[in-house]
């Protein structure tokens, strides 16, 4: 099957052969004017085959691209050969309706008296869509590994914190505080004043940790934390304290355990160190209200330990969530730690930010922040 003519194909060949294409077909002139177009044109381009016939190629562009179109077909024209149009280039043509949408379009030369140009027509919205989505999903998937390499620089940071800096600091108060025992007033009164800043600044740190680790939360829920504050506290008690549950824990809202957790790890640090107890029981309720019970079979709480920052501190959390707190001596002996928030005080709160806790005491103020449990369990004046 053969052309006729450079500008009349044949009618047969045209409708079996280039009607079945899957591409976008048009043969233009010299001139930029579309003699022919397949079906797969007319449904891309919105328009119907005859309406096509004889407009310039250039109606098929958006209007921005016009003016510069002309000289890339006069280039063509210059040195014709079959190759793709515009190469690493983003093409874009134009429906009849407006809508713009990439293509790729590859050239080729037709022989004849006159240079006509057919040109293979392909929408590749959908690839391009694809490509968007892929790269959407590895710049998500780049963030997401970013995001886990910052945790675990931070696990890695509050983990070398609190078992090397704090430790240390911990030793030299406890070196300080042995060497103003025997020392005269005057430098004994100078060596304390440096365990007080000993000591805030151990507070500082647990902040600190405290802020670095609570950016991965437990996978274990609540009862974990709280069986894990239980544990921390081995070292600084000589056993660990029996812990028990009663009531929907898990179903505490998120505000209300995050008071919890620190508010036990304060009433433990407490205990270690000032009850002398030989055995600690913590209890957790939940019912219309989240209560925590610590009872120790210790020898009480000094009078100087009820004007000091920790129990205040514990107090004023439960006040700003519409709850109550007190610590008061048992009949058997030992001490009752009783905390307890309405379950739906998250609704109410406005609990001040976590402090620190544990640490060197100076003798006037409880350490108050939630941060990990220590092997230290703060300094105590003789």
């Amino acid at each position: 099957m053969s052309l006729s003519s450079s500008a009349n194909f044949d009618e047969q060949f045209f409708s079996f052969v280039v009607d079945a294409a899957p591409d976008g077909i048009l043969v233009v002139d010299g001139e930029g004017n579309i003699l022919l177009t397949n079906r797969q044109a007319s449904v891309m381009f919105g328009y119907g085959s005859d309406e096509m016939i004889g407009q310039s190629v250039d109606l098929l562009l958006p209007e921005r691209l016009r003016p510069g179109h002309q000289a890339h077909r006069a280039a063509y024209q210059a040195d014709p050969q079959v190759r793709p149009m515009g190469l690493e280039l983003e093409l874009t043509a134009r429906r009849k309706d407006g809508d713009e949408f990439p293509v790729e379009i590859s050239l080729s030369p037709v022989s004849g008296d006159d240079l006509l140009v057919m040109a293979a027509v392909r929408d590749i919205s959908a690839r391009v869509a694809a490509e968007q989505r892929l790269r959407q999903s590895q710049a998500a998937l780049l963030e997401a590994e970013q995001v886990l390499a910052i945790a675990d620089d931070r696990e890695r940071i509050a983990r070398d914190l609190h078992d090397t800096v704090i430790q240390r600091l911990f030793a030299a108060g406890l070196s300080l505080q042995a060497t103003a025992s025997r020392a005269d007033s005057d430098v004994r009164a100078r060596i304390e004043a440096t365990v007080d800043d000993l000591d805030q600044t151990i507070r500082d740190v647990r902040t600190a940790v405290f802020s670095l680790q609570t950016s991965r939360p437990s996978e274990r829920g609540l009862r974990g934390l709280l069986l894990d504050v239980a544990h921390e506290a081995l070292p600084a008690l000589g056993y660990e304290p029996r812990v028990q549950f009663d009531g929907p824990v898990e179903s505490i809202d998120e505000a209300v355990a995050e008071q919890l957790v620190p508010v036990l790890r304060e009433a433990l640090s407490n205990v270690a160190r000032h009850a002398k107890a030989s055995e600690v029981r913590v209890a957790v309720s939940v019912t219309d209200l989240v209560e925590l019970r610590v009872t120790d079979d210790g020898v009480g709480v000094p009078e100087s330990v009820f004007g000091g920052h920790g129990l205040q501190n514990l107090g004023a959390r439960a006040t700003t969530m519409g709850g109550t707190f007190r610590v008061v001596p048992r009949s058997e002996g030992g001490t009752l730690l009783h905390w307890a928030v309405p379950r739906d005080a998250a609704d109410r709160r406005s609990a001040p930010a976590d402090e620190p806790a544990g640490g060197p005491t100076n003798g006037h103020g409880e350490p108050r922040d939630p941060g990990p449990a220590p092997t230290d369990t703060g300094l105590s004046r003789t």
